[in-house]
Protein backbone atom coordinates (compact mmCIF):
# COMPACT_ATOMS: atom_id res chain seq x y z
CA UNK A 1 0.00 0.00 0.00
CA UNK A 2 1.67 3.18 -1.20
CA UNK A 3 1.27 6.40 0.76
CA UNK A 4 1.95 9.92 -0.47
CA UNK A 5 4.66 11.78 1.43
CA UNK A 6 3.56 15.24 0.37
CA UNK A 7 0.72 17.38 1.68
CA UNK A 8 -1.38 19.31 -0.82
CA UNK A 9 0.02 22.39 -2.50
CA UNK A 10 -1.01 25.44 -0.46
CA UNK A 11 -3.21 28.07 -2.06
CA UNK A 12 -3.74 31.65 -1.03
CA UNK A 13 -7.51 31.47 -0.90
CA UNK A 14 -8.74 30.63 2.62
CA UNK A 15 -11.76 28.84 1.15
CA UNK A 16 -9.54 26.17 -0.38
CA UNK A 17 -9.44 23.10 1.85
CA UNK A 18 -7.73 20.44 -0.20
CA UNK A 19 -7.39 16.87 0.99
CA UNK A 20 -5.89 15.72 4.23
CA UNK A 21 -2.12 15.23 4.12
CA UNK A 22 -0.49 11.93 4.84
CA UNK A 23 -1.21 10.95 8.42
CA UNK A 24 1.50 8.40 9.05
CA UNK A 25 4.89 10.11 9.08
CA UNK A 26 8.15 8.74 7.85
CA UNK A 27 9.99 6.39 10.14
CA UNK A 28 11.44 8.43 12.97
CA UNK A 29 15.05 8.17 14.13
CA UNK A 30 15.62 4.94 16.00
CA UNK A 31 15.06 5.49 19.72
CA UNK A 32 17.70 4.39 22.19
CA UNK A 33 17.71 3.09 25.73
CA UNK A 34 20.73 3.70 28.01
CA UNK A 35 22.50 0.75 29.57
CA UNK A 36 23.90 0.79 33.07
CA UNK A 37 27.26 1.73 31.64
CA UNK A 38 25.84 4.73 29.86
CA UNK A 39 26.10 3.42 26.28
CA UNK A 40 22.83 3.46 24.32
CA UNK A 41 21.32 0.38 22.71
CA UNK A 42 19.06 0.77 19.72
CA UNK A 43 15.41 -0.21 20.05
CA UNK A 44 13.92 -0.57 16.58
CA UNK A 45 10.67 1.33 16.24
CA UNK A 46 7.52 -0.40 15.07
CA UNK A 47 6.63 0.11 11.42
CA UNK A 48 3.27 -0.01 9.68
CA UNK A 49 4.02 -3.38 8.08
CA UNK A 50 5.06 -4.81 11.45
CA UNK A 51 1.88 -3.48 13.07
CA UNK A 52 -0.28 -5.21 10.45
CA UNK A 53 1.81 -8.38 10.60
CA UNK A 54 0.96 -8.60 14.29
CA UNK A 55 -2.60 -9.58 13.34
CA UNK A 56 -1.78 -13.29 13.20
CA UNK A 57 -0.26 -13.29 16.71
CA UNK A 58 -3.36 -11.82 18.37
CA UNK A 59 -5.90 -14.15 19.99
CA UNK A 60 -9.01 -12.48 18.62
CA UNK A 61 -11.28 -15.14 20.10
CA UNK A 62 -10.23 -14.00 23.58
CA UNK A 63 -11.74 -10.58 22.85
CA UNK A 64 -15.05 -12.29 22.26
CA UNK A 65 -14.76 -14.43 25.39
CA UNK A 66 -13.91 -11.40 27.54
CA UNK A 67 -16.93 -9.55 26.25
CA UNK A 68 -14.89 -6.65 24.93
CA UNK A 69 -16.06 -7.45 21.40
CA UNK A 70 -19.22 -9.15 20.24
CA UNK A 71 -19.05 -12.23 18.05
CA UNK A 72 -20.10 -10.14 15.05
CA UNK A 73 -17.38 -7.57 15.78
CA UNK A 74 -14.70 -10.28 16.03
CA UNK A 75 -15.97 -11.65 12.72
CA UNK A 76 -15.82 -8.15 11.19
CA UNK A 77 -12.19 -7.76 12.31
CA UNK A 78 -11.07 -11.11 10.92
CA UNK A 79 -13.01 -10.74 7.67
CA UNK A 80 -11.74 -7.18 7.27
CA UNK A 81 -8.16 -8.45 7.29
CA UNK A 82 -8.87 -10.77 4.36
CA UNK A 83 -10.95 -8.35 2.28
CA UNK A 84 -9.91 -5.12 0.50
CA UNK A 85 -10.65 -1.99 2.53
CA UNK A 86 -13.06 -0.54 -0.04
CA UNK A 87 -15.08 -3.78 0.02
CA UNK A 88 -15.38 -3.64 3.81
CA UNK A 89 -16.39 0.02 3.86
CA UNK A 90 -19.01 -0.37 1.12
CA UNK A 91 -20.77 -3.08 3.12
CA UNK A 92 -23.43 -1.10 4.98
CA UNK A 93 -23.80 -3.72 7.72
CA UNK A 94 -20.15 -4.67 8.22
CA UNK A 95 -18.50 -1.22 8.03
CA UNK A 96 -19.98 0.23 11.26
CA UNK A 97 -19.24 -3.00 13.19
CA UNK A 98 -15.70 -3.03 11.85
CA UNK A 99 -15.12 0.61 12.88
CA UNK A 100 -16.69 0.14 16.33
CA UNK A 101 -14.57 -2.96 16.94
CA UNK A 102 -11.37 -1.08 16.07
CA UNK A 103 -12.43 1.79 18.31
CA UNK A 104 -13.13 -0.56 21.23
CA UNK A 105 -9.67 -2.08 20.92
CA UNK A 106 -8.06 1.37 20.99
CA UNK A 107 -10.22 2.29 23.99
CA UNK A 108 -8.95 -0.81 25.82
CA UNK A 109 -5.35 0.46 25.70
CA UNK A 110 -5.56 1.67 29.31
CA UNK A 111 -7.25 -1.46 30.62
CA UNK A 112 -5.64 -4.36 32.44
CA UNK A 113 -6.35 -6.69 29.52
CA UNK A 114 -4.77 -4.36 26.95
CA UNK A 115 -2.84 -6.01 24.14
CA UNK A 116 -0.22 -3.64 22.69
CA UNK A 117 -0.07 -5.54 19.38
CA UNK A 118 -3.86 -5.35 19.01
CA UNK A 119 -3.90 -1.62 19.82
CA UNK A 120 -1.17 -0.92 17.24
CA UNK A 121 -3.04 -2.99 14.66
CA UNK A 122 -6.32 -1.19 15.37
CA UNK A 123 -4.73 2.26 15.12
CA UNK A 124 -3.15 1.37 11.80
CA UNK A 125 -6.45 0.08 10.42
CA UNK A 126 -8.33 3.17 11.62
CA UNK A 127 -5.81 5.24 9.72
CA UNK A 128 -6.42 3.05 6.65
CA UNK A 129 -10.14 3.75 6.89
CA UNK A 130 -9.54 7.51 7.01
CA UNK A 131 -7.13 7.35 4.07
CA UNK A 132 -9.38 5.18 1.88
CA UNK A 133 -10.30 8.03 -0.47
CA UNK A 134 -10.94 5.62 -3.36
CA UNK A 135 -13.64 3.61 -1.58
CA UNK A 136 -16.50 5.78 -2.86
CA UNK A 137 -17.35 7.25 0.55
CA UNK A 138 -16.54 10.80 1.66
CA UNK A 139 -14.24 11.42 4.61
CA UNK A 140 -17.22 12.66 6.64
CA UNK A 141 -19.02 9.38 5.97
CA UNK A 142 -16.00 7.32 7.04
CA UNK A 143 -15.52 9.37 10.21
CA UNK A 144 -19.20 8.83 11.02
CA UNK A 145 -18.49 5.11 11.46
CA UNK A 146 -16.54 5.98 14.61
CA UNK A 147 -19.16 8.29 16.13
CA UNK A 148 -21.29 6.88 18.95
CA UNK A 149 -24.65 8.42 19.89
CA UNK A 150 -23.86 11.48 17.79
CA UNK A 151 -20.61 12.24 19.61
CA UNK A 152 -16.94 11.52 19.07
CA UNK A 153 -14.87 10.72 22.16
CA UNK A 154 -11.22 11.83 21.73
CA UNK A 155 -10.05 10.55 25.13
CA UNK A 156 -8.72 7.10 23.99
CA UNK A 157 -6.51 8.72 21.38
CA UNK A 158 -5.40 11.49 23.75
CA UNK A 159 -4.39 8.84 26.28
CA UNK A 160 -2.19 7.13 23.68
CA UNK A 161 -0.49 10.28 22.35
CA UNK A 162 0.23 11.68 25.80
CA UNK A 163 1.63 8.52 27.42
CA UNK A 164 2.26 5.73 24.89
CA UNK A 165 5.08 4.08 26.86
CA UNK A 166 2.88 3.56 29.91
CA UNK A 167 0.65 1.36 27.75
CA UNK A 168 3.48 -0.59 26.13
CA UNK A 169 3.23 1.43 22.90
CA UNK A 170 6.00 3.22 21.02
CA UNK A 171 6.33 6.47 19.08
CA UNK A 172 4.89 4.89 15.92
CA UNK A 173 1.57 4.41 17.69
CA UNK A 174 1.79 7.93 19.11
CA UNK A 175 2.28 9.42 15.64
CA UNK A 176 -0.55 7.42 14.09
CA UNK A 177 -2.90 8.20 16.99
CA UNK A 178 -2.04 11.91 16.71
CA UNK A 179 -2.76 12.05 12.98
CA UNK A 180 -5.97 10.03 13.35
CA UNK A 181 -7.16 12.27 16.18
CA UNK A 182 -6.36 15.39 14.14
CA UNK A 183 -8.53 14.09 11.30
CA UNK A 184 -11.42 13.30 13.62
CA UNK A 185 -11.26 16.74 15.25
CA UNK A 186 -11.10 18.46 11.88
CA UNK A 187 -14.23 16.72 10.65
CA UNK A 188 -16.13 16.66 13.97
CA UNK A 189 -15.59 20.31 14.87
CA UNK A 190 -18.12 20.22 17.73
CA UNK A 191 -15.39 18.62 19.87
CA UNK A 192 -12.90 21.12 21.33
CA UNK A 193 -9.33 20.47 20.18
CA UNK A 194 -7.77 22.55 22.99
CA UNK A 195 -6.30 19.64 24.99
CA UNK A 196 -4.81 18.16 21.83
CA UNK A 197 -3.42 21.51 20.65
CA UNK A 198 -1.81 21.98 24.06
CA UNK A 199 -0.10 18.60 23.77
CA UNK A 200 1.06 19.34 20.21
CA UNK A 201 2.62 22.63 21.32
CA UNK A 202 4.37 20.82 24.16
CA UNK A 203 5.95 18.49 21.60
CA UNK A 204 7.19 21.41 19.50
CA UNK A 205 8.61 23.12 22.57
CA UNK A 206 10.61 19.95 23.31
CA UNK A 207 12.16 20.20 19.86
CA UNK A 208 15.50 18.76 20.94
CA UNK A 209 13.82 15.35 20.90
CA UNK A 210 13.07 14.95 17.21
CA UNK A 211 10.60 12.10 17.80
CA UNK A 212 8.27 14.53 19.58
CA UNK A 213 8.30 16.91 16.63
CA UNK A 214 7.82 14.11 14.12
CA UNK A 215 4.69 13.05 15.97
CA UNK A 216 3.27 16.56 16.22
CA UNK A 217 4.09 18.12 12.83
CA UNK A 218 2.07 15.75 10.57
CA UNK A 219 -0.93 16.01 12.91
CA UNK A 220 -0.75 19.81 12.88
CA UNK A 221 -0.84 19.95 9.08
CA UNK A 222 -4.23 18.26 9.33
CA UNK A 223 -5.64 19.97 12.41
CA UNK A 224 -4.73 23.55 11.47
CA UNK A 225 -7.12 23.47 8.53
CA UNK A 226 -9.75 24.20 11.15
CA UNK A 227 -9.94 27.95 12.03
CA UNK A 228 -10.71 27.18 15.69
CA UNK A 229 -7.56 25.07 15.94
CA UNK A 230 -5.46 27.79 14.31
CA UNK A 231 -6.58 30.32 16.92
CA UNK A 232 -5.82 27.88 19.75
CA UNK A 233 -2.42 27.08 18.28
CA UNK A 234 -1.57 30.79 18.24
CA UNK A 235 -2.83 31.24 21.82
CA UNK A 236 -0.57 28.41 23.03
CA UNK A 237 2.51 30.02 21.47
CA UNK A 238 2.68 27.69 18.48
CA UNK A 239 4.05 30.34 16.12
CA UNK A 240 7.09 30.84 18.32
CA UNK A 241 7.74 27.10 18.70
CA UNK A 242 7.49 26.41 14.95
CA UNK A 243 9.67 29.42 14.13
CA UNK A 244 12.36 28.35 16.59
CA UNK A 245 12.54 24.89 15.02
CA UNK A 246 12.79 26.35 11.50
CA UNK A 247 15.54 28.75 12.60
CA UNK A 248 17.53 25.84 14.02
CA UNK A 249 17.11 23.95 10.76
CA UNK A 250 18.41 26.95 8.79
CA UNK A 251 21.48 27.16 11.02
CA UNK A 252 22.20 23.45 10.50
CA UNK A 253 21.87 23.89 6.75
CA UNK A 254 24.19 26.91 6.82
CA UNK A 255 26.82 25.14 8.90
CA UNK A 256 26.71 22.04 6.69
CA UNK A 257 27.35 24.15 3.58
CA UNK A 258 30.51 25.63 5.16
CA UNK A 259 32.32 22.72 6.88
CA UNK A 260 35.52 23.52 8.71
CA UNK A 261 38.73 21.73 8.20
CA UNK A 262 40.12 19.96 5.17
CA UNK A 263 40.73 16.54 3.78
CA UNK A 264 38.70 13.38 4.21
CA UNK A 265 37.32 14.23 7.65
CA UNK A 266 35.85 17.50 6.41
CA UNK A 267 34.17 15.72 3.52
CA UNK A 268 32.68 13.11 5.84
CA UNK A 269 31.50 15.78 8.30
CA UNK A 270 29.83 17.67 5.46
CA UNK A 271 28.14 14.56 4.17
CA UNK A 272 26.85 13.69 7.63
CA UNK A 273 25.49 17.18 8.16
CA UNK A 274 23.81 17.18 4.75
CA UNK A 275 22.23 13.82 5.53
CA UNK A 276 20.88 15.19 8.80
CA UNK A 277 19.35 18.22 7.10
CA UNK A 278 17.92 16.08 4.29
CA UNK A 279 16.34 13.72 6.78
CA UNK A 280 14.41 16.54 8.40
CA UNK A 281 13.20 18.14 5.16
CA UNK A 282 9.73 16.59 5.48
CA UNK A 283 9.38 17.90 9.03
CA UNK A 284 10.59 21.34 7.89
CA UNK A 285 7.95 21.28 5.15
CA UNK A 286 5.23 20.33 7.64
CA UNK A 287 6.21 23.10 10.06
CA UNK A 288 6.25 25.63 7.24
CA UNK A 289 2.86 24.36 6.08
CA UNK A 290 1.55 25.08 9.60
CA UNK A 291 2.76 28.66 9.32
CA UNK A 292 1.08 28.93 5.93
CA UNK A 293 -2.27 27.98 7.46
CA UNK A 294 -1.74 30.66 10.12
CA UNK A 295 -0.98 33.24 7.43
CA UNK A 296 -4.63 32.88 6.41
CA UNK A 297 -5.48 34.45 9.78
CA UNK A 298 -3.12 37.41 9.22
CA UNK A 299 -5.88 39.98 8.70
CA UNK A 300 -8.18 38.72 11.44
CA UNK A 301 -6.05 37.52 14.35
CA UNK A 302 -3.95 40.12 16.19
CA UNK A 303 -2.10 37.42 18.12
CA UNK A 304 -0.87 35.83 14.89
CA UNK A 305 0.38 39.20 13.62
CA UNK A 306 2.17 39.95 16.90
CA UNK A 307 3.78 36.50 17.07
CA UNK A 308 4.99 36.56 13.46
CA UNK A 309 6.71 39.89 14.11
CA UNK A 310 7.95 39.13 17.63
CA UNK A 311 9.47 35.71 16.93
CA UNK A 312 11.15 36.56 13.63
CA UNK A 313 8.90 34.26 11.60
CA UNK A 314 9.25 36.40 8.48
CA UNK A 315 13.04 36.16 8.69
CA UNK A 316 12.91 32.39 9.34
CA UNK A 317 10.78 31.85 6.24
CA UNK A 318 13.16 33.99 4.17
CA UNK A 319 16.02 31.82 5.43
CA UNK A 320 14.15 28.68 4.37
CA UNK A 321 13.79 30.06 0.85
CA UNK A 322 17.51 30.84 0.75
CA UNK A 323 18.46 27.39 2.09
CA UNK A 324 16.03 25.69 -0.35
CA UNK A 325 16.18 22.18 1.20
CA UNK A 326 13.37 21.04 -1.13
CA UNK A 327 11.30 22.74 -3.82
CA UNK A 328 8.13 22.10 -1.81
CA UNK A 329 9.67 23.93 1.18
CA UNK A 330 10.48 26.91 -1.05
CA UNK A 331 6.95 26.78 -2.49
CA UNK A 332 5.09 26.84 0.82
CA UNK A 333 7.49 29.39 2.38
CA UNK A 334 7.00 31.75 -0.54
CA UNK A 335 3.23 31.27 -0.49
CA UNK A 336 3.23 32.15 3.22
CA UNK A 337 5.19 35.36 2.70
CA UNK A 338 2.98 36.32 -0.21
CA UNK A 339 -0.06 35.89 2.04
CA UNK A 340 1.53 38.24 4.57
CA UNK A 341 2.02 40.86 1.87
CA UNK A 342 -1.46 40.41 0.44
CA UNK A 343 -3.39 40.26 3.71
CA UNK A 344 -1.98 43.34 5.42
CA UNK A 345 -2.92 43.75 9.06
CA UNK A 346 -5.22 46.57 10.08
CA UNK A 347 -3.50 47.50 13.34
CA UNK A 348 -0.88 49.80 11.92
CA UNK A 349 1.45 47.05 10.72
CA UNK A 350 2.17 48.58 7.34
CA UNK A 351 4.15 46.77 4.71
CA UNK A 352 6.66 49.56 4.19
CA UNK A 353 7.15 50.68 7.77
CA UNK A 354 10.52 50.11 9.44
CA UNK A 355 9.07 47.24 11.46
CA UNK A 356 6.70 46.15 8.70
CA UNK A 357 6.56 42.87 6.84
CA UNK A 358 8.18 43.92 3.56
CA UNK A 359 10.96 45.79 5.38
CA UNK A 360 11.75 42.63 7.33
CA UNK A 361 11.90 40.60 4.13
CA UNK A 362 14.24 43.15 2.56
CA UNK A 363 16.48 43.21 5.63
CA UNK A 364 16.59 39.40 5.57
CA UNK A 365 18.08 39.54 2.06
CA UNK A 366 15.00 38.10 0.34
CA UNK A 367 15.31 40.30 -2.82
CA UNK A 368 18.75 38.88 -3.51
CA UNK A 369 17.49 35.34 -2.92
CA UNK A 370 14.57 35.87 -5.29
CA UNK A 371 16.91 37.15 -8.01
CA UNK A 372 18.95 33.96 -7.63
CA UNK A 373 15.86 31.75 -7.73
CA UNK A 374 14.77 33.30 -11.02
CA UNK A 375 17.60 31.39 -12.69
CA UNK A 376 16.39 28.03 -11.37
CA UNK A 377 13.88 25.87 -13.26
CA UNK A 378 10.80 25.00 -11.21
CA UNK A 379 8.20 22.41 -12.09
CA UNK A 380 5.48 24.21 -10.14
CA UNK A 381 3.91 27.21 -11.95
CA UNK A 382 2.45 28.51 -8.66
CA UNK A 383 5.95 28.90 -7.27
CA UNK A 384 6.98 31.04 -10.23
CA UNK A 385 3.83 33.13 -9.81
CA UNK A 386 4.57 33.68 -6.10
CA UNK A 387 8.18 34.57 -6.92
CA UNK A 388 7.09 37.26 -9.40
CA UNK A 389 4.45 38.68 -7.04
CA UNK A 390 6.85 38.85 -4.09
CA UNK A 391 9.57 40.47 -6.20
CA UNK A 392 7.19 43.21 -7.35
CA UNK A 393 5.91 43.81 -3.81
CA UNK A 394 9.40 44.10 -2.34
CA UNK A 395 10.62 46.36 -5.17
CA UNK A 396 7.70 48.73 -4.57
CA UNK A 397 8.13 48.78 -0.80
CA UNK A 398 11.88 49.28 -1.12
CA UNK A 399 11.14 52.58 -2.88
CA UNK A 400 8.75 53.54 -0.06
CA UNK A 401 11.43 53.13 2.63
CA UNK A 402 13.43 56.15 3.75
CA UNK A 403 16.97 56.46 2.45
CA UNK A 404 18.52 55.27 5.70
CA UNK A 405 16.04 52.38 5.97
CA UNK A 406 17.10 51.31 2.51
CA UNK A 407 20.71 51.42 3.58
CA UNK A 408 20.07 49.30 6.68
CA UNK A 409 18.10 46.84 4.55
CA UNK A 410 21.00 46.66 2.07
CA UNK A 411 23.56 46.01 4.81
CA UNK A 412 21.32 43.42 6.48
CA UNK A 413 20.68 41.75 3.15
CA UNK A 414 24.38 41.08 2.56
CA UNK A 415 24.47 42.49 -0.97
CA UNK A 416 26.14 45.93 -1.05
CA UNK A 417 26.10 47.71 -4.41
CA UNK A 418 27.90 50.84 -5.61
CA UNK A 419 24.88 51.71 -7.74
CA UNK A 420 22.88 52.42 -4.59
CA UNK A 421 22.59 56.09 -3.57
CA UNK A 422 23.40 55.08 0.02
CA UNK A 423 27.18 55.26 -0.35
CA UNK A 424 27.58 58.88 -1.39
CA UNK A 425 29.13 61.73 0.61
CA UNK A 426 25.76 63.49 0.73
CA UNK A 427 24.10 60.40 2.22
CA UNK A 428 26.63 60.20 5.05
CA UNK A 429 26.35 63.92 5.78
CA UNK A 430 22.60 63.50 6.29
CA UNK A 431 22.46 60.08 7.97
CA UNK A 432 25.72 59.41 9.87
CA UNK A 433 24.12 60.36 13.21
CA UNK A 434 21.43 57.70 12.71
CA UNK A 435 24.03 54.94 12.85
CA UNK A 436 24.07 54.88 16.65
CA UNK A 437 20.68 53.09 16.71
CA UNK A 438 20.69 49.74 18.52
CA UNK A 439 24.21 50.29 19.83
CA UNK A 440 25.70 50.96 16.38
CA UNK A 441 24.19 47.77 14.92
CA UNK A 442 24.65 48.79 11.28
CA UNK A 443 28.29 49.82 11.91
CA UNK A 444 29.00 46.49 13.57
CA UNK A 445 27.65 44.70 10.50
CA UNK A 446 29.91 46.77 8.25
CA UNK A 447 32.86 45.77 10.43
CA UNK A 448 31.77 42.15 10.03
CA UNK A 449 32.16 42.44 6.25
CA UNK A 450 35.87 43.16 6.73
CA UNK A 451 36.43 39.55 7.84
CA UNK A 452 35.10 38.09 4.56
CA UNK A 453 37.26 35.30 3.08
CA UNK A 454 40.20 36.61 1.06
CA UNK A 455 39.93 33.68 -1.37
CA UNK A 456 36.31 34.42 -2.33
CA UNK A 457 36.15 37.05 -5.13
CA UNK A 458 32.37 37.36 -4.71
CA UNK A 459 32.95 39.13 -1.38
CA UNK A 460 35.40 41.74 -2.72
CA UNK A 461 32.70 44.30 -3.61
CA UNK A 462 31.14 44.05 -0.15
CA UNK A 463 34.53 44.50 1.53
CA UNK A 464 35.43 47.52 -0.62
CA UNK A 465 32.09 49.23 0.00
CA UNK A 466 32.29 48.47 3.74
CA UNK A 467 35.71 50.15 3.88
CA UNK A 468 34.36 53.18 2.02
CA UNK A 469 31.29 53.46 4.28
CA UNK A 470 33.31 53.10 7.49
CA UNK A 471 35.60 55.86 6.29
CA UNK A 472 32.63 58.14 5.66
CA UNK A 473 31.21 57.26 9.07
CA UNK A 474 34.49 58.34 10.64
CA UNK A 475 34.28 61.68 8.82
CA UNK A 476 30.69 62.61 9.62
CA UNK A 477 29.83 60.96 12.92
CA UNK A 478 30.93 62.89 16.03
CA UNK A 479 33.82 60.97 17.56
CA UNK A 480 33.49 58.33 14.85
CA UNK A 481 37.17 57.41 15.16
CA UNK A 482 36.68 56.32 18.77
CA UNK A 483 33.69 54.19 17.81
CA UNK A 484 35.61 52.44 15.04
CA UNK A 485 38.62 51.80 17.28
CA UNK A 486 36.36 50.48 20.05
CA UNK A 487 34.81 48.01 17.63
CA UNK A 488 38.26 46.75 16.59
CA UNK A 489 37.88 47.85 12.99
CA UNK A 490 41.09 49.83 12.72
CA UNK A 491 43.39 46.80 12.63
CA UNK A 492 41.04 44.95 10.26
CA UNK A 493 41.04 47.84 7.79
CA UNK A 494 44.82 48.21 7.95
CA UNK A 495 45.23 44.51 7.16
CA UNK A 496 43.14 44.97 4.02
CA UNK A 497 45.67 47.41 2.55
CA UNK A 498 47.52 44.29 1.31
CA UNK A 499 44.34 42.63 0.01
CA UNK A 500 44.73 40.85 -3.37
CA UNK A 501 41.96 42.95 -4.96
CA UNK A 502 43.14 46.46 -6.05
CA UNK A 503 39.72 48.02 -5.40
CA UNK A 504 39.68 46.73 -1.82
CA UNK A 505 43.25 47.96 -1.35
CA UNK A 506 42.33 51.46 -2.51
CA UNK A 507 39.26 51.85 -0.31
CA UNK A 508 41.02 50.30 2.68
CA UNK A 509 43.87 52.80 2.29
CA UNK A 510 41.40 55.70 2.08
CA UNK A 511 39.62 54.46 5.20
CA UNK A 512 42.92 54.22 7.11
CA UNK A 513 43.78 57.74 6.00
CA UNK A 514 40.46 59.05 7.32
CA UNK A 515 41.16 57.30 10.64
CA UNK A 516 44.58 58.92 10.92
CA UNK A 517 44.00 62.38 9.40
CA UNK A 518 41.85 65.02 11.07
CA UNK A 519 41.06 67.27 8.07
CA UNK A 520 40.52 64.74 5.32
CA UNK A 521 38.71 67.22 3.10
CA UNK A 522 41.89 69.28 2.64
CA UNK A 523 43.85 66.22 1.48
CA UNK A 524 41.02 65.31 -0.82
Amino acid sequence: RTRARDTPRPRRRPAHKGTAPTMAGEAAPTPTTPLAGGMPVEEPELTRDAALAGFSSIDWASYGRSGLLSALEVEAITQGEDAPMDYTLKNAARAPRYAHALLKIVSSAEGAAANAAAVCYALTRIEDVLLADDCGLSLHARVAFFVHAGKFDPSPFLAIVTAPSSQGLDSYCSRVAASVLATFLTVRDETSPEAFVSWLCDQLSAGARSGDVRAAAPALTILLRQPKARSLFAEHGGVGYATKLLSKASKRASSSSNPKGAGGSAIMDSAAASSSVSGSAQTIYELTFCLWTLSLEWSANERVVADFLQHGTVEALADQIAAAPREKVVRVSMATLRNLCTNTAGDGVQLSSTEGVAARMIKAGLPKTLRTLRERPFADPDLRDDLDALSKTLAFNYRELSTFERYVAEVDGGDLEWSSLCHSEQFWKENAKLCDADDFAVVKKLVGYLASPVDDPETYANVAIACSDLGEFVRFYPNGKAVIKHLGAKDSVMALVSHPDPDVQRHALQCVSKLLVTNWQFLK
